[in-house]
């Protein structure tokens, strides 16, 4: 992987002119030390252009706006060597701004849309094969005994076992290989005054095994830092939502690869935000970020326990991790709703 500065943005603009002649500047987006990112302008017309940090990054970006069906991300208008300019959806709503507003039936439909939206862009995709990026499952499990060894609880051989009983589920070749945005979370759409959704923010998309995007609904939003609890039975509508956009074949044996997709991502909890579980700070910006590092590592940890049939030892070392974390804070007591549905 090939690392490029974060360029400033007549840098960018100095790019677009070489694709787009005469385009302008009309607004920096860039938040984030992953990508500049503008709107700009031309004929008339506004777009986005964007310019990934990771050299792979600007690849992927261009394979998804290729591949993955029109009515479900932003049209590709031009890429070049670094920038690629594609489709302005507008300054409009994210699926993240309805979460954390105040009109539950809008929120509860965009996560419908979104779950659907989500399914039907991975169908036409689907194709036996192997994944080109797999599950890291060690740093996963190092994550893991971090968490143990902090809390004195020793981790059970046969929990390894588990471990890998889930990477072999979700490893190897498949029939159900398909090109995934890798991050569909809350903020990487676009929510239209139809109700409507496209798919936006691709740097990290990949042919992967589709639990990995179906765990979405199952562990919601596992990537992202705008997570809260969801209203009872939510998670199971927005998977079925998923299945029947995505139509996968055996539909059955598929849905037995969903719960070891969503634990691998529950593990990758552990290792990425330790960070934030010691000095309880929130998971992103502090003033909208919707639950804490506690909560948030509490609530993939329930998770987890819940798997008791599938994956027993590993569950019981959740609810153990668990259990402590609530005896040295007795404060990180589960995370509230999204406040939409409050």
């Amino acid at each position: 992987r090939a690392y490029r500065r974060l360029m400033s943005v007549d840098e960018l603009m100095a790019e677009v002119d070489g694709l787009l002649p005469g385009a302008a500047l009309v607004d920096d987006l860039t938040n984030s030390n992953r990508a500049h990112v503008a709107r700009i302008s031309h004929d008339h017309t506004t777009y986005i252009a964007k310019r990934p940090l990771l050299a792979t990054a600007l690849a992927s970006e261009v394979e998804a706006l290729q591949t993955l069906p029109p009515s479900t991300r932003p049209a590709l208008i031009t890429h070049g060597a670094s920038v690629v300019v594609m489709e302005d959806l507008g300054a409009g709503e994210s699926m993240a701004d309805l979460l954390l507003g105040t009109d539950p039936d809008r929120a509860a439909a965009a996560l419908i849309t979104w779950a659907t939206t989500l399914g039907a862009a991975l169908k036409p995709t689907l194709r036996q094969g192997v994944a080109s990026v797999a599950f890291e499952m060690d740093t996963r499990v190092d994550g893991l005994r971090l968490l143990a060894d902090d809390f004195g609880v020793t981790v059970d051989a046969r929990v390894v076992d588990d471990i890998a009983a889930i990477h072999a589920a979700i490893t190897g070749p498949t029939p159900w290989l398909v090109f995934g945005p890798s991050d569909a979370c809350p903020d990487n759409n676009r929510v239209f005054a139809d109700g409507s959704i496209k798919l936006f923010d691709f740097e990290g998309a990949s042919w992967r095994h589709a639990s990995a995007e179906a765990a979405y609904a199952r562990a919601p939003f596992c990537t992202c830092w705008c997570v809260a609890a969801l209203p009872p039975g939510m998670t199971d509508r927005m998977e079925q939502a998923f299945l029947a956009a995505f139509a996968p074949p055996d539909a059955d044996a598929f849905r037995t690869t969903i719960a070891p997709a969503a634990i691998a991502y529950c593990l990758h909890t552990f290792e990425y935000y330790q960070h934030f579980v010691e000095t309880n700070r929130p998971m992103g910006p502090t003033d909208t970020a919707p639950s804490n590092g506690r909560q948030y590592v509490l609530a993939r940890l329930r998770l987890i326990e819940e798997q008791r049939d599938g994956f027993p030892h590993l569950a019981l070392l959740a609810s153990t991790l668990a259990d402590k974390m609530l005896e040295r804070w007795p404060e990180a007591h589960p995370m509230p709703l999204y406040r939409a549905f409050q």
